[in-house]
C-alpha cells in the first residue's frame, strides 16, 4: 500500500510486444517530467513520486515503433498500465539471430554501465552447448582453445584469472585449482543470456579488472505462457569422421489461478568422438645457440566425450511484491582420452613412443535459493548459493618406451613440421629394439566447494524533485579446494625384463591421415605400446616392476594438499538522475583470509641413491583487505545517442592452486613440467578509465566506440626455467610470481546493421563488426625489455556477414587475431607466444517462431591450426590442428 499523499502517485505496468512477449530494456519516461526507467526481464517498471494528474509515458525500444499511452495518477495510489508494442521489422516476429539482437541492443543501450548482452538466440547457435562458441565474436573478448573447445574468456587484455564469472550474480567453482571457469562446463540450455560488464559498479564482486560474465538463467516467470523448446542434432567431426548426438530440451509452465507458481525444467545431451593432431618442439642452448632442437613430439589424439546437464527451478510470488525461488543446475562431462605419440630425440639418439590413457569425469553442481521483496519504496534481495565441483580419473596411464642410439638429422625446412633421417641404419620398424622408460599411474582427485550469501536492499527517493536511490549490502563467500593423490607410481622393469617382456605389448597402429598439413614430414612408428595389455601387466607382475624412487612418493605426497578461502564485502551505491544525467557511485569493501597446507619432502642421498627421509606438513596463510571507489556517468543528449564515463578500481585475487606450497609434476607435457606453488603471492590491484558512445542507427542498428586505461599493480604471470640439477633435472619449472606492474589500453569500434531500407529481397542483408586494438605494457622481474601482457593480442577484427528474411538466415564469419604472449621466460628467446590466426565459420538456418527451424553451422572452415613459439615464428614449440567441424538439426524455442 502507498501512504497518502497529496501530491503525487505511483504508475507501473508491463511492455510487451503485440505477440505478449515480454520486452527488458525498453526505455520508459513520463512525459514532461525527470523520470525515466528501463523495463526489467518480464518487461515491468514502476515510478514513484509522479505528480497528480493526466501524464503521457513515452516508450521507446530499437525495432518496434514508438509508443505514447496517457495515464491518469491520483493521490496515494498506483495506477497500472500495460503497454504493447508493434514492431517495425518482419524479422523480430520470426526467428533468428537478428531478433536477438533487438534484445541485445536494448539491454546494452538502457544498462547503467559498459555492457555487452549475448541473447538467448545467439546462445542457440552454439555448437556442443558451449557457451565459449557465442562470446568468441563480442568485441574485446577472446575465448582461448583448450583441446579443440572455446574454454576461458579474456576481458581487453586480461587474463580468464582477472575477470570473474558468475551465475545470476553469485559466484561459479571450479576444479582446475585456478580462477579460469570452464565456460563449456555449464549447461548452456539453463540460460537466458549472458552480460559481459566491463565496467563494474559497487554492488558486483571486485574481482574482475577486465570485466565480468554474468550467465543469467532462464525461470518460468521470463515468459507470461507455456515454456517449451528444444535442439535436436549431430556433429560431425573431421578428425573423429563420425556422427554423434546432441539434445536440448526446455520445459515450463505458470500454473494457478494468478499464475503466480512457475517451473522450468532444462536437460541436455551431448555424446561425440572427435580427434587432433598435434607436433610440439622443445628447444635447448648450445653455446650461443638456443634454438637447437632438443626433442619433437608428435601426436595423434582420439577424444570420446559424453556430457549430460540438468537444470530445474521453481518461483512462487504470494503477492505482487515479493518472489521466492530456487534453482537447481548439474553438469556431467566424462571424456575418454585416447593419445598415441611419438618422440624424437636427436641430441640424446633416442626415439620414445607413448600411449596415454586417461578417463577425466568432471561434475558440477550448483543450487541458488532466495527472494526478492517490496515495501514501499524499498526492495530487498537475499539470495544463497552453494556450488561444488568434482575431478576424478577411474583410468589413466602413460607408457613411455625407447629405441636408444639411433643416429638422426632433423631437417627444419619447415619447422612445425621437423623431418628426421637416421643415419646409422637402425630399423625403426623393429618392435623387438623397444625397452620400457616408465610407466606413470597419476590418479589426482580433486574437488572444491563454494557456499555464498548475499544480501542487499535498495531505497528510493525524491531528492529535490530529482529521482535518487541508495543501494547497499554484504556478501559473505567460503571456499574449500583439496586435492588428494591415492595413486601416483611410476614403475621401471630391469634391463632383462625389459628385453623380454616390451616387445609383447606392444600392438600395430595404423595412421594413414596422420598431421596431412606435414605433407608426410610428421612421422609416428607404426606401432605403440598396449594400454590393456600394459595395465594387466602391471597389476599381476608383483616382483616384475620396480616402483621408481623417490619419484612416487615425492608425487604422492606433492599432490596432496588443501586451500580455504574466505571473502566478506559490503557496497554501498547511490543513483541520482540530472535530466539526461545519471551519475553512479560509490565504493566496495572486501576482505580476504585463506590458509593452504602441503607437503614437504625431504630426501637424502647415499651413494647415488637418493632416498625419501620424510614428509612434513607445510602450512600457509594470508589477509588482506581492499576498498574499491567507482563513479560513473551516463548521459542521453539525444534519443539515439547513449554517452558513458566511469572510474572504477578492481582487483584479482591469486588462484587457490598458485598459493599452495607445494611441487605438482605434469610429466604428459613436453617438456615435462614441475608446477610450484607460491603463498607469498598478492593480489593485483587496478585503477581503470572508461569512455564510451553508442548511437543507434535506424530501425535495428548501432555504431560504439569505446576507449580504456587499466594501470594495474602487482599482476600475477608463469615463469618457466629449465631444471638441470636434481630428480626433476630436464623438466620445466613453472612458477606463478607478481610482476612490477603494468599497464593496459584500448579502444573497441563496434557496428551492427540490417540494411532493411534496400529494396525487395535486400532488405534482408546485415552486418555484424568489431575490431579491438589493445597496447599494454608490463615490467617483469628480472626483464628489461619492454613486453606487453600475458593474454592480449594487439588487434581482433570480427567480421559477420549476414541475410535474415523470411525465416531463412546465412551467417558468415570471419575472426583475425594479432600474436599473442602467453608466458614469459628469463630471456626474449624464452619467452611463449600464441601465432596470429584467422577463423571461419558458417551458419544457416531456415523455419518460423511456431514450428521451429533446421539448421547447418561449419566450424573452423579453413581448418586453421592453433600455433604457440618462442622467441618468433620460425621457433614452433606447439602446432595442433583440430579439423572443422558440422553442426546440424532441428530446433524450436532456443
Amino acid at each position: 500500500m502507498l501512504p497518502a499523499q497529496s501530491s503525487t502517485g505511483e504508475v507501473g505496468g508491463r511492455v510487451r510486444s503485440q505477440t505478449g512477449a515480454y520486452l527488458e530494456g525498453a526505455i520508459v519516461r513520463v512525459e514532461g517530467t525527470s523520470l525515466e526507467a528501463a523495463t526489467g526481464r518480464e518487461g515491468q517498471f514502476v515510478f514513484r513520486g509522479v505528480p497528480v494528474g493526466t501524464h503521457t509515458l513515452v516508450v521507446r525500444y530499437i525495432g518496434y515503433g514508438a509508443s505514447r499511452t496517457p495515464v491518469t495518477v491520483a493521490a496515494g495510489a498506483r495506477a497500472d498500465v500495460e503497454i504493447a508494442l508493434t514492431p517495425n521489422l518482419e524479422t523480430v516476429t520470426t526467428i533468428g539471430q537478428v531478433a536477438g539482437q533487438a534484445t541485445a541492443i536494448n539491454i546494452q543501450r538502457s544498462a547503467d554501465n559498459l555492457k555487452t548482452v549475448v541473447s538467448r538466440e545467439a546462445l542457440g547457435l552454439v555448437q556442443e552447448g558451449n557457451i565459449g562458441d557465442a562470446l568468441l565474436r563480442l568485441p574485446g573478448i577472446i575465448v582461448e582453445t583448450r583441446a579443440g573447445v572455446n574454454r576461458t574468456a579474456t576481458i581487453r587484455g586480461l587474463a580468464p584469472q582477472y575477470n570473474s564469472v558468475t551465475v545470476d550474480g553469485l559466484p561459479i567453482t571450479n576444479v582446475d585449482g585456478n580462477r579460469d571457469v570452464a565456460l563449456d562446463q555449464f549447461p548452456y540450455a539453463t540460460l537466458s543470456r549472458v552480460e559481459v560488464t566491463k565496467a563494474l559498479t559497487p554492488d558486483l564482486p571486485g574481482d574482475g579488472i577486465g570485466g565480468s560474465l554474468n550467465l543469467v538463467t532462464r525461470t518460468a516467470f521470463d515468459s507470461p505462457d507455456r515454456t517449451f523448446a528444444f535442439n535436436l542434432g549431430g556433429t560431425n567431426n573431421q578428425r573423429g569422421n563420425t556422427i554423434n548426438q546432441q539434445l536440448e530440451l526446455v520445459i515450463g509452465d505458470r500454473l494457478g489461478a494468478k499464475k503466480n507458481f512457475g517451473y522450468l525444467f532444462t536437460g541436455s545431451y551431448f555424446h561425440d568422438y572427435r580427434g587432433y593432431d598435434g607436433s610440439d618442439n622443445a628447444y635447448s642452448t648450445v653455446g650461443t645457440n638456443p634454438f637447437v632442437l632438443a626433442s619433437n613430439n608428435v601426436y595423434d589424439r582420439g577424444e570420446e566425450k559424453r556430457r549430460i546437464g540438468l537444470g530445474f527451478n521453481v518461483g512462487y510470488r504470494p503477492n505482487t511484491s515479493t518472489t521466492l525461488y530456487a534453482k537447481a543446475v548439474w553438469s556431467d562431462d566424462y571424456r575418454w582420452l585416447d593419445q598415441k605419440g611419438t618422440t624424437w630425440r636427436p641430441t640424446t639418439s633416442q626415439v620414445d613412443n607413448i600411449t596415454f590413457y586417461r578417463e577425466p569425469h568432471n561434475v558440477f553442481q550448483m543450487y541458488i535459493a532466495g527472494g526478492t521483496t517490496q515495501w514501499g519504496a524499498w526492495n530487498t534481495d537475499l539470495r544463497a548459493s552453494h556450488s561444488r565441483a568434482d575431478k576424478t580419473y577411474p583410468a589413466t596411464m602413460q607408457i613411455t618406451t625407447r629405441i636408444a642410439n639411433v643416429a638422426m638429422t632433423p631437417d627444419m625446412a619447415e619447422p612445425r613440421f621437423p623431418r628426421f633421417t637416421v643415419t646409422n641404419g637402425v630399423d625403426l620398424g623393429n618392435k623387438t629394439l623397444q625397452r620400457l622408460v616408465n610407466v606413470d599411474q597419476t590418479q589426482a582427485p580433486r574437488d572444491e566447494n563454494e557456499t555464498t550469501i548475499d544480501l542487499s536492499t535498495r531505497r528510493t527517493f525524491s531528492l529535490d524533485g530529482l529521482p535518487f536511490s541508495l543501494k547497499f549490502g554484504a556478501r559473505n563467500s567460503t571456499k574449500q579446494s583439496a586435492q588428494s593423490q591415492p595413486i601416483y607410481a611410476r614403475y621401471t622393469l630391469n634391463a632383462a625384463n625389459s628385453a623380454s617382456i616390451t616387445p609383447t605389448l606392444i600392438r600395430d597402429v595404423a595412421t594413414p591421415d596422420f598431421m596431412p598439413a606435414s605433407n608426410g614430414r610428421s612421422r609416428l612408428l607404426p606401432y605403440f605400446p598396449d594400454y590393456d595389455r600394459w595395465l594387466q601387466s602391471v597389476q599381476n607382475g608383483a616382483g616384475t616392476f620396480l616402483v621408481n624412487e623417490p619419484f612416487s612418493t615425492q608425487g604422492r605426497a606433492n599432490s596432496d594438499f588443501g586451500i580455504d578461502e574466505s571473502i566478506t564485502a559490503a557496497f554501498a551505491m547511490g543513483t541520482l538522475d540530472i535530466g539526461n544525467v545519471r551519475l553512479i557511485g560509490g565504493a566496495r569493501f572486501e576482505h580476504t583470509n585463506n590458509s593452504g597446507r602441503a607437503n614437504l619432502v625431504r630426501t637424502t642421498t647415499v651413494n647415488g641413491v637418493t632416498s625419501v627421509t620424510g614428509i612434513v606438513e607445510q602450512k600457509s596463510s594470508a589477509s588482506y583487505s581492499n576498498v574499491l571507489p567507482s563513479l560513473h556517468v551516463r548521459y542521453q543528449p539525444v534519443v539515439p545517442l547513449v554517452m558513458r564515463a566511469s572510474f572504477t578500481t578492481g582487483m584479482s585475487r591469486p588462484a587457490p592452486g598458485d598459493l599452495i606450497p607445494s611441487a605438482q609434476v605434469n610429466a604428459q607435457l613436453n617438456p615435462p613440467t614441475i608446477v610450484v606453488g607460491n603463498p607469498d603471492l598478492k593480489p593485483a590491484t587496478a585503477r581503470n578509465w572508461d569512455a564510451s558512445a553508442e548511437y543507434a542507427l535506424g530501425e535495428l542498428g548501432a555504431f560504439s566506440v569505446s576507449v580504456f586505461r587499466k594501470d594495474i599493480e602487482s599482476f600475477v604471470f608463469s615463469q618457466r626455467t629449465r631444471l638441470t640439477t636434481g630428480d626433476f633435472a630436464g623438466y620445466d619449472e613453472q612458477r606463478r610470481v607478481n610482476s612490477e606492474g603494468g599497464s593496459s589500453q584500448g579502444v573497441e569500434l563496434s557496428w551492427v546493421q540490417r540494411f532493411n531500407m534496400l529494396p525487395g529481397l535486400l532488405s534482408g542483408l546485415g552486418i555484424e563488426s568489431n575490431y579491438s586494438f589493445i597496447s599494454s605494457d608490463a615490467r617483469y622481474p628480472g626483464r628489461t625489455e619492454s613486453l606487453p601482457l600475458t593474454g592480449p593480442a594487439r588487434d581482433v577484427l570480427n567480421l559477420i556477414g549476414f541475410y535474415n528474411l523470411r525465416g531463412f538466415e546465412l551467417r558468415a564469419s570471419y575472426v583475425q587475431r594479432s600474436a599473442r604472449l602467453s608466458a614469459v621466460g628469463a630471456a626474449l628467446a624464452q619467452d611463449r607466444y600464441f601465432a596470429p590466426d584467422k577463423l571461419v565459420d558458417l551458419t544457416f538456418s531456415y523455419g518460423t517462431q511456431r514450428l521451429g527451424s533446421i539448421f547447418l553451422n561449419v566450424r573452423n572452415v579453413t581448418n586453421t591450426p592453433t600455433v604457440e613459439y618462442v622467441g618468433d615464428r620460425s621457433h614452433p614449440v606447439s602446432t595442433t590442428y583440430y579439423g572443422r567441424q558440422l553442426n546440424f538439426g532441428v530446433r524450436h524455442g532456443m
